[in-house]
């Protein structure tokens, strides 16, 4: 009989991950898809394609500001009416985008998106996260990052070819429909908060606080200052076709979901900080590739998304240690929105050093170096934040 009760809570608890798994992929869809989609919009709201980074930044701007108020506000909220909620509202959202043609509208639309974005998936992994046995949380953390690779696999050329074929209306009606079609899954599969609103302790933002919050995307800082360079790096110092780009981001989205699987079997079996460094030395051996004028596009970007991913799985690891499960949604909060605010840290200094004529080999190259030393901290990192954990444990049986 306990046989048969271990099987059944382990299948729910992959049926909970699955829904969440996809409810991170519409989520990161719908946000990742309005910069590429943004060139089939521009003519009909009258501005040219390169205020697509207004659009970007109105979302980013408002899930950095809704991470740092659900910091204080979410524990006293239904989590899971909560996720319900958000998502209807994102496919609201996306679908009255495609009922006006006034900028300043679409630019208050995005920034309202960005609101309901940046709390979604924290709120939706600390049900994960808190209905899941602690050996067993890396694995469930694995199976959600790893659909931002199906993103790049499924997600957006679904919607390129709908943009394509049938009009960019098209390919955000069917974003909006995504975001409805996840609520029965909720109301169905997810269950509710194990830690109830009344029972909620108040966290502050601390020095400590924020630098666990931060982890993750301290960790994704290095590659997000290539990403905004990607196709060009590929095409201009690497020879890679522009017909066969399509493949080069399959197969990288390919190695990126693999490497985020494999690494959330191996966080039960080696250490984070054996994790961490082996990750790291690739990243930095996808930056030689370009560095050193090597032509093999296919092995960087496999390279470059396999140990990017790796690398996020084996900070998420680390960083699910902090928080207590009561404070798990407001930490996770707090930690979507440092990632929102770093990554645009991160592509802005990536434009910065870069000249504005062009990608030249002598700036290229200090990207690439600035990009590798700040990607060489995460090991140094890992043993910092679990010294704390270890510190903080050791407080508290000896108090």
């Amino acid at each position: 009989m306990p046989l048969v009760t271990q099987t059944f809570n382990h299948k729910t608890l992959t049926r909970i991950a699955v829904v969440m798994a996809f409810i991170q992929f519409t989520n990161a869809l719908e946000y990742m898809a309005l910069t590429p989609v943004f060139a089939f919009m521009a003519d009909g709201f009258s501005v040219p394609i390169s205020f697509s980074g207004y659009v970007s930044g109105m979302y980013t701007l408002g899930a950095v500001l809704s991470g740092i108020i659900a910091f204080y506000m979410i524990d006293r909220l239904n989590k899971k009416q909560f996720l319900a909620r958000n998502m209807v509202l994102l496919g609201a959202l996306t679908f009255f985008t495609t009922l006006t043609t006034h900028f300043d509208t679409l630019l208050a639309l995005r920034f309202c998106a960005g609101l309901v974005g940046g709390t979604t998936m924290g709120v939706g992994m600390s049900i994960l996260i808190n209905y899941a046995p602690a050996n067993l949380r890396g694995k469930m953390l694995a199976t959600v990052i790893a659909s931002f690779s199906m993103v790049s696999i499924v997600g957006m050329p679904a919607v390129l070819f709908f943009c394509t074929h049938y009009g960019w209306h098209t390919a955000l009606w069917l974003i909006s429909s995504l975001c409805l079609l996840s609520l029965p899954l909720i109301v169905f599969i997810i269950p509710k908060d194990t830690v109830t609103p009344s029972v909620k302790r108040n966290q502050s933002i601390d020095t400590q606080t924020i630098f666990f919050a931060s982890c993750t995307a301290i960790v994704q800082f290095s590659p997000m200052l290539i990403i905004p360079i990607l196709t060009p790096l590929m095409m201009q110092y690497m020879g890679a076709q522009k017909n066969l780009l399509h493949f080069l981001f399959l197969s990288g989205g390919i190695a990126g979901y693999l490497s985020t699987k494999m690494t959330g079997v191996l966080i039960s079996r080696l250490s984070a900080l054996m994790l961490a460094t082996i990750s790291t030395l690739f990243f930095v051996a996808s930056l030689l590739i370009p560095a050193m004028g090597y032509h093999n596009a296919v092995l960087f970007i496999t390279l470059f998304l396999g140990a990017s991913y790796s690398r996020l799985v084996s900070a998420s690891s680390v960083a699910i240690q902090y928080p207590e499960d009561e404070q798990r949604a407001s930490f996770s909060s707090l930690q979507t929105a440092m990632m929102y605010l770093i990554t645009t840290l991160a592509f802005f200094l990536s434009s910065l050093l870069l000249p504005d004529q062009g990608i030249t080999t002598q700036n290229l190259n200090r990207l690439l170096v600035v990009s590798a030393l700040a990607a060489s901290g995460f090991p140094v990192m890992v043993i910092i934040l679990q010294k704390k954990l270890a510190k903080r444990t050791i407080q508290t049986l000896h108090p």
